[in-house]
């Protein structure tokens, strides 16, 4: 062989090795190759480790929430709680307050990006977000990324949130008991002289009501909440009314039709014959302002509200007035009561974030702090560090602040300050209320509605055209009562029934 050809050969051997070198270095083998500029190659086991590390970016939760509050007041809420939670947890917050039930329908619909949101049963039951996959199941994430707040919280309290055998929210630390009582504006309560305090029956409040009818002719005696009355009936909605408990001050289990109760009858023929009397504000069902508006302004003598401890307080600073109640029906607890959770949305791109933000917000005093007061010298400030007792700064209130206190709304009121005036023991007094108060017969008891979503929305469609109008008493009973259960029962209501009948006999067989 030439030398010309012993040169070639050599150099293409060179050449295959060098392909086989490059080779083995790229599949990955264990090899502790050295690049160019002296740093060792990613290995698979520092790609995991990279990987893991992306989950550690900075996520950004959006967080959704009733109470009034100005969008420019949110943003610097939410930029004070990202400087808490950015650290600790890597999430960044976004926070819009005053959400209706269109704005939360739509986001959840939609595939708008949402992490975290306050589920108050009067927007959409639990069960229905459940069922249609709306809201994501919170096991695993509660076991990891939020543990503490799940050993926070009672075994009958989850069971209030668990549908079909999953947890889909985290229940406020509230009120999980209500009184149904009537408030009213105690200036008119003192000019009148009348004993609030002795009016027990509804009979009792009647003869109230004629006579601030007859002394203040310019006062209507009994306002509606955004267009509702809210009676006070002592039953268990069983979630969502259609089927309900009649009674949970009686031991009876039975699933009825809450529209042909004779306690119902009686109530909206109540109604009926008060407004006939120009005892309801005559345009109560298009009213569009709260009880604490009305009363605030004066328009109103007085109206019916589900009140706990501490209820008076939070009313009269919301209302800009003092005010004061008498109790209608007595405490008791029931599912809906407790199951006001805060949820994770199916739209969280990171729930394992979103949960590790929920566990900050029910369990870490400044956060939570920060969500329900906003920003300490600007809308809140203490007044007493050692009852932890904070107000509004000076020259704020109700009327013109731009980020409202609405404690109960949050996932844990408890975890912080108290507002100034209230008891220093308000959350024990809560703590008792709750456990004092007569327990339906079916609290616990998670209603699962996916089997009949169908006859559920029907039914939905049937309510809305006659409830307020019969409980403002501006519908006549006996006929609207006869239409609407006629045409409940064409929607489909004794299905649910007795697919609501079936689940809670199958559930009070396991208690």
């Amino acid at each position: 062989m030439s030398m010309k050809k012993a040169i070639a050969v050599l150099l293409a051997l060179m050449m295959v090795l060098a392909a086989f070198a490059g080779c083995a270095s790229q599949s990955g083998g264990n090899q502790s190759q050295v690049n160019p500029d002296g740093e060792k190659p990613v290995s698979s086991s520092n790609q995991q480790d990279n990987e893991d590390k992306s989950n550690d970016e900075v996520y950004t939760a959006y967080v959704m929430a009733i109470g009034d509050a100005k969008t420019e007041d949110c943003r610097e809420v939410a930029d004070y709680i990202s400087s808490l939670t950015e650290d600790k947890i890597g999430v960044k917050v976004e926070l819009t307050r005053g959400v209706t039930q269109e704005q939360l329908n739509l986001a959840l619909t939609s595939g708008e990006k949402l992490d975290l949101f306050a589920a108050v049963p009067w927007y959409i039951p639990l069960s229905s977000m459940a069922s249609t996959g709306q809201v994501v199941a919170l096991d695993d994430l509660l076991q990891n990324q939020g543990k503490e707040t799940y050993e926070a919280i009672s075994k009958d309290d989850w069971n209030c949130v668990t549908i079909g055998g999953s947890i889909y929210g985290v229940p406020m630390n509230k009120d999980k008991a209500q009184n149904k009582n009537f408030q009213m504006r105690k200036s008119y309560v003192e000019e009148l002289g009348i004993d609030y305090e002795a009016i027990k029956t509804l009979d009792d409040l009647e003869a109230v009501l004629k006579e601030v009818k007859e002394k203040l002719p310019e006062v209507y005696p009994v306002g509606s909440a955004s267009g509702s009355i809210g009676l006070p009936l002592p039953y268990d909605d069983l979630a969502d009314s259609f089927g309900v408990i009649e009674n949970v001050f009686e031991d009876d289990t039975t699933v009825v039709n809450l529209f042909e109760t004779e306690s119902y009858k009686e109530m909206v023929t109540r109604m009926y014959r008060w407004n006939q009397e120009g005892l309801i504000m005559p345009d109560a069902t298009s009213n569009t302002s709260s009880l604490e508006q009305l009363l605030g302004a004066g328009t109103i003598f007085g109206g019916f509200v589900h009140s706990k401890p501490g209820a008076v307080l939070q009313a009269s600073r919301e209302a800009g007035t003092d005010l004061v109640q008498c109790q209608i029906v007595e405490p008791f607890s029931t599912t809906a009561m407790v199951a006001a959770p805060w949820c994770i949305a199916s739209n969280s791109e990171n729930p394992e974030k979103a949960m590790a933000l929920l566990n900050m917000m029910y369990t870490d005093a400044d956060v939570s702090n920060a969500f329900i007061y906003g920003i300490e010298g600007k809308h809140y400030k203490y007044v007493d560090k050692e009852t932890n007792a904070v107000d509004y700064v000076d020259g704020i209130t109700t009327a013109n602040t731009g980020y409202s206190v609405l404690g109960w709304s949050w996932p844990n009121q408890q975890v912080g300050a108290i507002w100034n005036g209230d008891d220093a023991d308000i959350w024990q007094q809560l703590n008792d209320f709750n456990t004092n108060a007569r327990k339906s017969p079916a609290k616990g008891f998670a209603w699962n509605n996916a089997n009949v979503l169908n006859e559920v929305t029907a039914c939905q469609n049937v309510v809305s055209k006659y409830k307020n109008g019969l409980e403002c008493g501006v519908l006549e009973p006996e006929e609207t009562l006869a239409a609407m259960n006629k045409e409940l029962k064409d929607a489909g209501l004794d299905t649910i029934i007795q697919e609501k009948q079936s689940q809670l006999d199958a559930w009070l067989a396991n208690q």
